[in-house]
């Protein structure tokens, strides 16, 4: 049994005590939160106490951003695993010195990058390395919906980490450029924005995300030379579906009009997928999916959008 602390008891932290309490192999002994809170499970204000219980395995951390680093250096330091939600830290040099500290100590580090534990996204990765796509055009993703705005990182460093996260499983390719343009309108911090990214071999990703929208929309479109694959979170029955439809270009241009197909994806909650494969990694010693490095190409993509965004929308070369 891996006795784990949950850090911070506000918009996701109830949803990671109920997964992991879900799971026959791990047990959450105690919860943090800066402000007192009422729960059947033991809860603290001090995260010094969980630090020095070594009847606790794992932390896992759900506050904000700005908080990241010190909370799982400090847990990590103190021999704990540790599972950060994303975005991962607000520096890539943070995130560089949180995987240094994992691999000295021992420990498993692993980002709650959650979609890549989608079985809708795995069947999406199936269908591109099948190659039934064919050469791959280009990315559109839309990501919006009303809120919730984040006290310390706009929305770049909230909503497009998840499809930058999606990208680097389902291509396996990491982006390479990017540009940004964005919006304020109810405080000063951007609540919508438009992301242009190339990827490693030249293919495109045209990103819209929002805290504006009233209308929640979680949907990635991928355009290939043979067919065209839309994945659509909110179509619970059929989340990914394949079209037949498109361009020809052999010195004259023909339109394809063939078959629609939706591939049957399997219902499991990502989440509890993801807590599952933390708890795998402790107990096997083995690398998580969604690793300390998978969390450093994201936040390294992160930096470099939000240089763009100053920079007034020129585009930025990822190092």
């Amino acid at each position: 049994m891996i006795n784990i602390a949950v850090i911070g008891y506000g918009y996701w932290g109830p949803n990671l005590v109920r997964n992991f309490s879900l799971l026959e192999n791990s047990n959450v002994s105690c919860i943090y939160d800066v402000r007192p809170i009422n729960h059947t499970i033991k809860t603290t204000t001090d995260y010094q106490e969980i630090l020095d219980d070594n009847t606790i395995d794992a932390v896992a951390i759900a506050t904000p951003a700005a908080s990241h680093f010190e909370l799982a250096k400090a847990a990590l330091l103190a021999g704990k695993h540790v599972l950060i939600e994303k975005p991962m830290t607000t520096t890539s040099e943070d995130a560089g010195d949180l995987i240094d500290i994992a691999h000295n100590t021992g420990s498993i580090l692993m980002v709650d990058h959650t979609f890549e534990y989608s079985s809708a996204i795995a069947k999406m990765k199936d269908v591109v390395d099948s190659g039934e796509l064919g050469k791959i055009y280009y990315l559109r993703a839309d990501w919006l919906n009303l809120g919730i705005l984040q006290p310390d990182v706009n929305v770049i460093w909230d909503l497009a980490a998840h499809i930058i996260s999606i990208i680097g499983y389902v291509l396996d390719k990491k982006p390479v450029r990017v540009s940004v343009t964005a919006a304020t309108y109810v405080r000063d911090i951007p609540e919508i924005a438009h992301i242009n990214m190339k990827l490693e071999d030249g293919i495109n990703v045209f990103a819209t995300i929002s805290w504006l929208e009233p209308k929640k929309t979680r949907e990635i479109t991928i355009i290939g030379a043979k067919k065209t694959l839309v994945y659509n979170l909110m179509n619970t029955e059929e989340p990914i579906k394949v079209y037949d439809r498109g361009l020809d270009g052999n010195g004259r241009v023909n339109y394809r009009y063939g078959n629609t197909y939706s591939p049957a994806v399997k219902n499991v909650e990502p989440l509890k997928e993801m807590c599952s494969h933390f708890i795998n990694c402790i107990k096997t010693k083995q690398t998580p999916m969604s690793d300390g490095i998978s969390g450093l190409n994201v936040v390294k993509v992160l930096e470099a959008a939000e240089k763009s965004l100053r920079d007034n929308g020129k585009e930025i070369v990822i190092k």
